[in-house]
């Protein structure tokens, strides 16, 4: 039985040829890809992103399905988000970037190796530029659960994701919740 001819998983563009950074950007695409089988038997072309303050693209036409990434800041959920514009192009995620954050850090905690950049974060996540294992964990459960939420006719489902995981984070401080400021009548108040 023929299956026709095997369709290679990638096509770099010339400058991603020539990048002294070529087997570091296979190697990190090829192990986000892994997450993503709705892509098998799709050919990627890949490219560098060039423009300043710009981490990566990903193509929104489903014919033509193509990523761009900076090679010196190349993290597995920049990867992630731009693969997850590759499913956005076939309608299988709801379109915009902050559906396109909350769908890749559904993936698996392995992928969320640094804070999204479109989602509404507390600022001591927000403000990081690597995340720890626990709070990979925390983010991916928060977007199934999102997620789940949509599904069963949540509207605000994104707003519930970002309280949730603030809550999360709240709780899970070692002081606890932040407190009001103290008032006239609070016992706590200096005399």
């Amino acid at each position: 039985m023929d299956l026709g001819p095997h369709r290679p998983l990638w096509s770099y563009s010339r400058f991603v040829l020539r990048s002294p950074h070529r087997e570091r950007i296979r190697e990190r695409l090829e192990f986000v890809r892994r997450f993503f089988p709705e892509l098998e038997g799709c050919t990627v072309r890949v490219g560098l992103a060039r423009k300043r303050g710009v981490l990566g693209w990903g193509s929104l036409d489903p014919e033509q399905p193509g990523v761009w990434v900076r090679p010196r800041r190349l993290e597995y959920f920049t990867i992630a988000h731009e693969f997850t514009h590759l499913l956005q192009a076939r309608r299988l995620v709801p379109a915009g970037e902050r559906p396109c954050d909350l769908w890749a850090l559904a993936r698996s905690p392995l992928l969320i190796d640094g804070p999204p950049c479109y989602l509404r974060l507390p600022r001591a996540l927000r403000q990081r530029r690597r995340l720890d294992p626990a709070e990979a964990a925390l983010l991916c459960r928060a977007a199934r659960e999102a997620i789940a939420s949509r599904a069963a006719g949540e509207r605000r489902y994104l707003a519930r994701f970002e309280r949730n995981v603030a809550r999360a984070l709240a709780a899970a401080s070692p002081a606890g919740p932040p407190n009001r400021r103290a008032g006239p009548r609070d016992a706590s108040a200096p005399a």
